[in-house]
C-alpha cells in the first residue's frame, strides 16, 4: 500500500485575518486583566493553528483521504470522481487556501473544495489510479 500526503497551502491572509479579528477582544483582555478572555483567545489561536497543521489531503490505493483535524475524515473512491476543477468558491471547506483551491466532484452530486500545497502533483496521482477524472484548470 503506497501512501502518498499532501499538506494543505495556507495563505498568509487566513491566519491574519483570523488573528485580526481577535485583537479587540485581546485589547480588552489585557486592559481588564480578564484571564478568562485571554484564555479563550490563546485556545481559539491554539484550535486554528492545529486545523492549519494538520489538514492534508492522502492518497492510498483507490482512496482519496481529506483530513481537517479531528472535525473532517472524508474517504473518497478516486474511482469515482469525475472531475477535478479550479474554484474560487469561499465556502467553508477543508482548504487553507483562500486563492488556490479546487473543487473535487465525486458519485453523482457530491463534492469538496481542498487546496493541496503541490496541486500539480496531487492531480498527476489522482490521474495515475483514475485517467477518466476531466480537470480543469
Amino acid at each position: 500500500m503506497i501512501k502518498k500526503t499532501y499538506k494543505s497551502k495556507i495563505d498568509v491572509g487566513l491566519p491574519i485575518l483570523i488573528i485580526s479579528g481577535l485583537i479587540p477582544s485581546l485589547v480588552i483582555g489585557i486592559r481588564e486583566m480578564d484571564w478568562v478572555i485571554l484564555v479563550i483567545l490563546g485556545s481559539s489561536v491554539a484550535f486554528s493553528s492545529y486545523l492549519f497543521l494538520n489538514t492534508d489531503y492522502s492518497i492510498t490505493d483507490n482512496n482519496l483521504n481529506v483530513r481537517c483535524g479531528f472535525m473532517i475524515n472524508k474517504n473518497i473512491l478516486i474511482s469515482a470522481i469525475r472531475s477535478v476543477q479550479k474554484t474560487d468558491s469561499m465556502l467553508n471547506a477543508p482548504a487553507c487556501s483562500f486563492t488556490d483551491r479546487i473543487e473535487v466532484l465525486y458519485n453523482q452530486s457530491d463534492s469538496v473544495v481542498i487546496s493541496p500545497k503541490e496541486r500539480e502533483e496531487f492531480i498527476k496521482e489522482l490521474l495515475k489510479v483514475n485517467p477518466n477524472i476531466q480537470v480543469k484548470l
